[in-house]
């Protein structure tokens, strides 16, 4: 309104200095001329604004619909070969566990190339997932970031990493059966705990020093000085008396008692194995990727001739696990079992917990 009167103001001025007469109608005209111009001019800049606001909210919604799609890649590049390696290891310890045909992990087993084969094969599936657990917690961001820790593939992954490196605790229960094998009567109750370390320790260096994964490989010599070590421990801390002849008479039962079989892999361990698997991957918007088979065998066998190498230590140690594991016979002389038993019922649950996850994935 006030710009139509400065206007006015300004075409009257004009016309008196001209000596022009304008009449109202002429006025009028250039009023609503002048009206017109100021609103197209109001039109533009708040045009030009809303759309500058509108280009910004486009922008954002394009960048968190790109980022969601980035990060729905990150899913299927670790979920899909995750559930691939756990669903094959499934199909090996329902095959050990359930259907009892893990003939070819047995020590005497035919040195035969299919059992060979499978033998390997099955340290490979374990090393495997270990692998693709690894690649995913070194690379998180494949998780959303909500109660990433309360998936359910997540509290699956935590429990198999628990199957491997937790178990029953089996020294006392050595230290146990060697009294009753070795007729010692009474130990103090305090001095057990420290008696069965010490054993406990004895056998594990021993069994170190000679390279073998179970003092039942060891040959008789071997297996009648382990005894005789183990028992001088008790005799010095325990203070009682335990003939050497006897010690030599059960070295075949005491090797027995030494094979209450525990191979626990601990976090610590599976999270180097899990790195020796690792590849870098330049495809792609992945990082990394597992070994193949072909090349895991290579670095097995290359092990088993070089045994102070680092591949070779840290496989060996996976290899314990499964080395001479008998599903088919029942007691407390192998805590594998239930240990392996553990770990095939937390392949189930991580499969079925991958398997959600993908198909929320592509429903989304």
């Amino acid at each position: 309104m006030n710009a139509a009167m400065n206007n006015s103001a300004i075409i009257e001025a004009a016309a008196s200095s001209t000596g022009l007469w304008l009449s109202p109608q002429v006025v009028a005209a250039l009023l609503t001329l002048a009206g017109v111009i100021v609103g197209l001019v109001a039109r533009d800049i708040v045009m030009t604004l809303y759309m500058a606001r509108k280009k910004r909210t486009e922008d954002l919604a394009d960048k968190k619909e790109a980022a969601g799609k980035v990060h729905h890649d990150l899913v299927r590049l670790y979920s899909d070969p995750l559930k691939d390696a756990v669903t094959s290891l499934k199909y090996r310890l329902e095959e050990i566990v359930e259907k009892k045909q893990g003939r070819y992990l047995h020590a005497d087993a035919p040195g035969i190339p299919f059992l060979e084969y499978k033998r390997i094969s099955t340290v490979y599936r374990i090393a495997a997932v270990l692998g693709w657990i690894r690649a995913i917690r070194r690379e998180r961001s494949y998780l959303d970031p909500e109660q990433a820790s309360a998936s359910v593939e997540m509290q699956a992954i935590g429990e198999l990493e628990a199957a491997l490196a937790d178990g029953t605790h089996v020294e006392l229960q050595r230290l146990d059966e060697l009294s009753n094998l070795w007729r010692v009567s009474t130990i103090d109750p305090q001095a057990k705990v420290h008696i069965a370390s010490l054993i406990d320790g004895e056998r594990a260096a021993y069994l170190a020093k000679k390279g073998a994964l179970s003092s039942r490989d060891l040959p008789d010599p071997d297996q009648i000085e382990l005894a005789e070590r183990c028992a001088e421990i008790i005799r010095h801390e325990a203070g009682v008396d335990i003939p050497p002849d006897l010690v030599a008479a059960t070295a075949k039962q005491t090797a027995v008692t030494f094979g209450i079989k525990e191979a626990y892999i601990y976090r610590d361990w599976q999270a180097a194995i899990g790195d020796l698997m690792l590849l870098d991957d330049k495809v792609g918007t992945r990082h990394f990727s597992v070994l193949g088979f072909g090349t895991f065998e290579d670095i097995i066998l290359k092990g088993r001739k070089n045994k102070q190498s680092n591949a070779a230590r840290w496989f060996a140690r996976l290899e314990g696990l499964i080395h001479d594991l008998d599903m088919t016979r029942e007691g407390m002389f192998d805590a594998r079992r239930d240990q392996v038993r553990k770990l095939y019922q937390c392949c189930i649950k991580l499969e079925a917990g991958l398997e959600q996850r993908l198909s929320a994935k592509q429903e989304g």
